[in-house]
């Protein structure tokens, strides 16, 4: 029972730390200003390394609440966690400044309910809000800054489950409790503050989310052996995951006011309009996934994933967003030199090497100009080997590009490095002898 008080004491300081860092620091980016925010992927360090693709992954020890249907093959009690540190460059045609930043990145509990059924539980930031936008507009009138300023985020707290249906079937299905808020200021601010004709303007939206969405997932495995090696054991699986398209209740918080400043201090002239607790919706895609993996038991493994999102049926209180469909490409590869490598001089070869990239087309269209994203991943998982369990420590490293310099857009360059922990051990079993 040491190794299980050890588990519960590491949860329960992950736990704090979650409700610490859960909203705090973020990227910066200016295009967390659109939608719900800068979207996070739904995928664990390993995942991350190989291009975020999990449609199509399973594993009897580690955890994939992207596709619930995985958790059918979960035949450990498992414990994931991680964060993850980032720079960004944000760069225009006129300036360029650095961001960088810490951020809890997940934390999941799964196991084995019978042979057949998983369950597992999963808490994570969704998207991430943080801008602060400048600009200046100048007429034969008068001249004027506008400025935004944005921050908050929303949760994700997940409850999968993944039932094997025989002949080769998994079933899944999750649901996903979105929490949180997003305040985003807009001012205007005129060059002659105390003229009577040019009073700057402030307006405040807040927004609080808290409902649920759903999702499902379907896989198909098969297994066969070309030989007596172990290195004849192939697999092949596929995998399709759908987010249910739905509403999510939401409450706003409008307050636009009259303003001036008195030195650095803003001063509130009088309120043209507030309006608290305002009950909406917020219109959340369907969202389709496919993915193919293929491998050699404990030798090579590769992934690849396609996933579409309809997001220009998303919208705030029927207010529409600046979004398009988009469509979500990846691939990666894991190689084991040797598995079951033994005594002196085997770090390396049991050691499970990763590459993949990413592409997606994005869902902001600015300009004439959809964002889009391209993006290569590295990393390792280093092997913790124990007697009927399979922990790992996981790092991913994505190096990648989003935006553009043209029509005065923003170009994103950044690099992301994410560290994990899987643990995993036989819990919930009675033992026959003592």
């Amino acid at each position: 029972m040491p190794l299980l008080r050890f588990y519960l004491l590491l949860v329960s300081s992950v736990l704090l730390t979650v409700a610490a860092f859960g909203q705090a620091a973020n990227y910066g980016s200016p295009y967390s200003r659109f939608g719900l925010g800068d979207q996070q992927p739904f995928a664990l360090a390993h995942h991350r390394s190989m291009g975020n693709a999990t449609a199509a992954m399973f594993d009897s020890v580690a955890l994939n609440l992207a596709n619930p249907a995985s958790l059918s093959a979960l035949r450990l009690t498992a414990i994931e966690f991680g964060g993850f540190g980032q720079v960004s460059r944000l760069q225009t045609t006129a300036a360029s400044q650095y961001r960088s930043n810490i951020n809890f990145g997940y934390l999941m509990f799964g196991f084995p309910l019978t042979k057949r059924w998983g369950t597992a539980i999963g808490f994570q930031p969704y998207a991430f809000t943080n801008y602060n936008i400048q600009g200046r507009v100048d007429s034969s009138f008068a001249g004027w800054r506008e400025e935004f300023q944005g921050k908050g985020g929303i949760n994700q707290l997940t409850w999968a489950n993944g039932v094997d249906l025989g002949k080769g079937f998994h079933l899944g299905a999750s649901a996903n409790f979105l929490f949180g808020d997003i305040s985003q200021e807009r001012r205007l601010l005129f060059d002659f503050p105390d003229s009577l004709y040019f009073l700057s303007l402030r307006v405040t939206d807040q927004v609080r989310v808290a409902d649920v969405q759903f999702s499902l997932g379907l896989q198909y495995r098969k297994d066969w052996t070309t030989g007596p090696s172990k290195r004849d054991r192939r697999f092949l699986a596929m995998g399709v995951t759908a987010d249910v398209p739905g509403n999510l209740r939401a409450t706003s918080d409008f307050v636009a006011d009259r303003i001036r400043f008195v030195g650095s201090r803003i001063v509130v002239l009088d309120t043209v309009s507030n309006k608290s607790g305002i009950q909406g919706d917020i219109n959340m895609p369907l969202a389709l996934g496919f993915g193919v993996q293929l491998g050699v038991h404990n030798w090579w493994q590769w992934v690849a994933e396609a996933r579409y999102t309809h997001w220009s049926s998303f919208s705030q209180f029927n207010r529409p967003d600046s979004l398009v469909n988009s469509i979500f490409v990846a691939s990666g590869f894991q190689f084991i030199p040797k598995y079951d490598a033994t005594g002196e001089n085997t770090f390396f070869k049991t050691m499970r090497y990763r590459a993949g990239f990413k592409y997606n087309s994005g869902f902001l269209a600015l300009r004439g100009q959809q964002i889009s994203e391209l993006g290569m991943t590295f990393g390792v998982g280093i092997p913790v080997k124990r007697q009927f369990s399979m922990p790992a420590v996981n790092l991913a490293v994505e190096v990648g590009r989003r935006g553009s310099l043209n029509n005065g857009l923003v170009r994103e360059t950044y690099t992301r490095v994410t560290l994990g922990f899987t643990l995993n051990d036989r819990w919930f079993v009675k033992r026959k002898y003592d």
